[in-house]
């Protein structure tokens, strides 16, 4: 087995000696809480609450089914909260569906007129859209991304 020159085993001394004083990088895991901020959930009504961890000796929670499915429509997915289980956005009221402008501009959903052709979407909003995992749909008479593109 050939020996290794001198030189690399000074370059490897060398690495060693100034690794050895620095400290690991933070194990995020490790991070306070109160450094991280509560989200917020919404609940049926729309109210919106801090949403804190649920605490250890928190009952098994069930989602509001009408709420989970605004919730899901809306394009958001639901959160448990303390002991209760909230939607990760608005849903909005009656059902409508929360959809977003190109300026990331909240609208409710209207069903699309059978007696309208929107103008097309322009290349910059259908790729934001994509990009954010979310869909461009007809609401009344215009394209509307599913979730917020500028998020």
């Amino acid at each position: 087995m050939p020996i290794p020159s001198r030189p690399l085993l000074l370059v490897l001394a060398a690495s060693l000696f100034a690794c050895a004083g620095q400290t690991p990088p933070p194990n995020p895991a490790e991070a306070p809480r109160a450094a991280i901020a509560p989200a917020k959930g919404y609940d049926a009504r729309g109210q919106s609450k801090a949403c804190e961890p649920p605490p250890a000796d928190c009952p098994t929670v069930s989602p509001d089914r009408d709420l989970a499915d605004r919730c899901s429509l809306g394009g958001f997915r639901m959160i448990q909260c303390g002991c209760e289980m909230l939607c990760a956005g608005d849903p909005g009221s009656g059902g409508a569906k929360q959809h977003y402008d190109a300026e990331g501009h909240g609208k409710a959903c209207a069903p699309a007129k059978d007696d309208c052709t929107p103008e097309p979407a322009s290349a910059a909003f259908q790729d934001a859209c994509a990009e954010k995992g979310h869909k461009l749909e007809v609401c009344g008479c215009e394209w509307l991304c599913s979730g917020n593109p500028k998020l």
